[in-house]
């Protein structure tokens, strides 16, 4: 039988991921939380084809997020928050349309938010805080009716916050602070 589950968080591993757990074919979940892991995320990632859930939160993560992250559909979980990655979101990540949680807080993102994340109508959760981001927040997350947590702030969004999100009717929590928005509610 072949590995499904691999999870090692809280541990005291350093380096990179082995390329050596591309040949696990089978991976559905992958978790290396709270680790000293190092380099940057591996494009072969994307070859994990049966990844449901991938958490790699609170390393020390360099370069950009592999566009291979896109080619993840059956991806419900994405945490790659607290680390050091750079460069922008990829918008192959609106490929991945089971996604529900998707946490890049505490990097240094930059660039604008991507329209195209207003199509991952599954999404419940958007964390994007504690980046470089700009640009004016995307009207397009009006659409994710499923979204119950926004989390926007500590970037370096303008403009005003869209009309659009009145319609996130499930939406409990929309954090905007320590950003450069203006106009009225």
């Amino acid at each position: 039988t072949e590995l499904v589950e691999l999870t090692i968080n809280s541990n005291q591993l350093n380096g990179t991921i082995p390329t050596e757990l591309s040949l696990l074919s089978r991976l559905e979940m992958l978790w290396l939380h709270f680790n000293s892991l190092t380099g940057t995320l591996p494009a072969w990632l994307g070859k994990l084809s049966n990844l449901t859930s991938l958490g790699v939160s609170s390393n020390a993560f360099i370069g950009t997020l592999p566009t291979e992250l896109g080619q993840l559909t059956e991806l419900v979980e994405l945490t790659i928050n607290s680390n050091q990655l750079n460069g922008t979101i990829p918008i192959e990540l609106s490929l991945l349309s089971r996604l529900e949680l998707l946490l890049l807080d505490e990097n240094s993102v930059t660039g604008t938010l991507p329209t195209e994340l207003g199509l991952l109508a599954q999404l419940s959760e958007l964390d994007v805080s504690g980046n470089n981001l700009n640009g004016t927040v995307p009207t397009e997350l009006g659409q994710l009716t499923n979204l119950v947590r926004l989390y926007i702030q500590e970037n370096s969004f303008t403009g005003t916050l869209p009309t659009e999100l009145g319609k996130l009717i499930n939406v409990q929590e929309i954090y905007a602070h320590e950003n450069e928005l203006s106009g009225s509610i």
